[in-house]
C-alpha cells in the first residue's frame, strides 16, 4: 500500500509551500497526498467570516473544485478531502481511515486562521491521534527533501511511538545527515549522552555515533535549538514531544511552541511514550 501524507491546506501561500514540501517527501517513497480542507461556513462561522481569506466566501463546490483541481497538477499521486466537522474530528477522521506517515501544514507570519485554528484545537488533535506532525514556514524556498537534519534531545530518554517509527522508510530513503543537538542550561555536568543513546536507539536517524553529537551550554532551550540548527545549516529540525508537553499545552508554553513559532525551517514533531 502506498504510503500517505495528509496535508491540512486552506489554500494560502503557507498552504502551498508545505504542500509542495510534503509532494516531495512523498516522491521519495513512491507516497500519495490527500489535501484536507477543513471548510469553515461564513454563515455558521462568524469568527471565520472576519477574516479576509478568499476561500472562506467561497461555496463549498468553489473549493472542492479548486482542491481536485490543484491535487491533479502535483507530481504525485494525490486526493481532496473537504470536511465540515471541527478541526480535531477531521484530523481524528483522516487519521483513522488514511494511517498517514504524517500530518503537514503550512505557518504563516502574521498567523493566518488555519493558525489561530491550529493553536486552539492542536492539543485535542495530537492528544487524539499522536501522529507526526510537519510544519513548513511560508518563507522556507530550499523545498528539496532535506539532507541536514537537526534532532533535539534532552537528558531524559524517550521511546518513540508506533506512528512515529513508521517514518523510518522515509528517513532511510532521505539518508540525511543527523546532528543530535543537547542544550545544557545550566554549568552543572552534562547529560547529553542519554538523548544521544535515545536517539540512536530509535534506528530512526541511520547512524548515529559520538561524533553526531553538538552541545551548547548556558542557552534557554529553544534559543539553543534554533541557534545550533542555524550553525549546521539544517534544513529540518524534529522535536521529540512527550506527553506532558501536551498536557501543558504545545502551542502555549513549551519548548516545542517557542520551536514551531520561530524557527526558519522545516520542523518535525515526533510524540513519544515517554
Amino acid at each position: 500500500m502506498q504510503p500517505s501524507f495528509v496535508v491540512i491546506t486552506d489554500l494560502s501561500g503557507a498552504s502551498e509551500n508545505a504542500l509542495t514540501y510534503t509532494a516531495r517527501l512523498a516522491n521519495c517513497v513512491s507516497g500519495r497526498l490527500v489535501l484536507l480542507h477543513p471548510y469553515q461556513d461564513p454563515l455558521l462561522e462568524p469568527e471565520a467570516a472576519m477574516v479576509a481569506v478568499p476561500s472562506l466566501v467561497n461555496t463549498r463546490k468553489e473549493v472542492m473544485d479548486e482542491l481536485v483541481q490543484r491535487a491533479q497538477q502535483l507530481p504525485v499521486p494525490a486526493e481532496a478531502e473537504l470536511s465540515v466537522d471541527t478541526l480535531g474530528m477531521a484530523v481524528a477522521d483522516v487519521v483513522q481511515r488514511r494511517h498517514p506517515l504524517l500530518l503537514a501544514l503550512g505557518r504563516e507570519q502574521p498567523h493566518n486562521w488555519l493558525d489561530r485554528l491550529i493553536s486552539n484545537q492542536a492539543l485535542p488533535i495530537l492528544q487524539g491521534a499522536h501522529y507526526p506532525l510537519l510544519l513548513v514556514p511560508e518563507d522556507w524556498h530550499d523545498l528539496a527533501p532535506p539532507s541536514r537534519v537537526v534532532v533535539a534531545a534532552d537528558e531524559h530518554n524517550f521511546w518513540l511511538t508506533t506512528p512515529a517509527l513508521a517514518l523510518a522508510e522515509l528517513f532511510s530513503a532521505l539518508h540525511p545527515t543527523t546532528t543530535v543537538v543537547h542544550v545544557e542550561s545550566g554549568t552543572g555536568p552534562s547529560h547529553a549522552h542519554v538523548g544521544l543513546e535515545a536517539v540512536r536507539r530509535t534506528g530512526l536517524f541511520g547512524n548515529i555515533t559520538n561524533t553526531s553529537l553538538y552541545e551548547l551550554r548556558e542557552e534557554a532551550p529553544a534559543d539553543g535549538i534554533l541557534h545550533a540548527a542555524s550553525e549546521l545549516q539544517a534544513q529540518l529540525v524534529v522535536l521529540l514531544a512527550r506527553p506532558h508537553t501536551f498536557v501543558g499545552g504545545l502551542f502555549h508554553r513549551s519548548v516545542t511552541a517557542q520551536v514551531l513559532r520561530r524557527s526558519p525551517v522545516p520542523v518535525l514533531v515526533l510524540p513519544t511514550m515517554a
